[in-house]
């Protein structure tokens, strides 16, 4: 199985490459290596060009709303508060426990669907 390289890290790796060659004296082939484009450099590797995965990825993503500024600072807000209640001295091991899954469900977004739910069964 060929290696993969996208165009940018052949490119890259070309340009060091070409750093090198020149750092240790061999200028022939550093212009050899300085003429060649990314997709010839992945050739001479022994390469094969692909996409980058990150882009293709994000093409097939369905679109999702991005929270507004003011829903994550109340969001913010909201696990700052949470935090402040689980650190007062009097609370049991029990209600520390159950604070901190307040909070990680306040920042992970669960919180808000189970409010709909509650909200669907009244």
């Amino acid at each position: 199985m060929p290696k993969l390289m996208t165009p940018t890290e052949a490119e890259t790796k070309r340009r060091k490459a070409v750093e090198f060659l020149r750092r240790v004296g061999r200028e022939g082939d550093a212009d050899r290596f300085d003429s060649m484009t990314a997709r010839e450099y992945a050739e001479h590797r022994g390469a094969e060009l692909t996409q980058n995965p990150i882009s293709k990825r994000r093409k097939g993503m369905p679109q999702t709303t991005a929270a507004s500024k003011a829903e994550l600072s109340d969001t913010l807000d909201q696990i700052a508060d949470l935090a402040e209640e689980a650190l007062d001295p009097e609370l049991t091991r029990e209600e520390v426990v159950a604070k901190v899954k307040e909070i990680s469900d306040a920042a992970s977004g669960e919180e808000d669907e189970e409010d709909d739910e509650e909200d669907d069964d009244r």
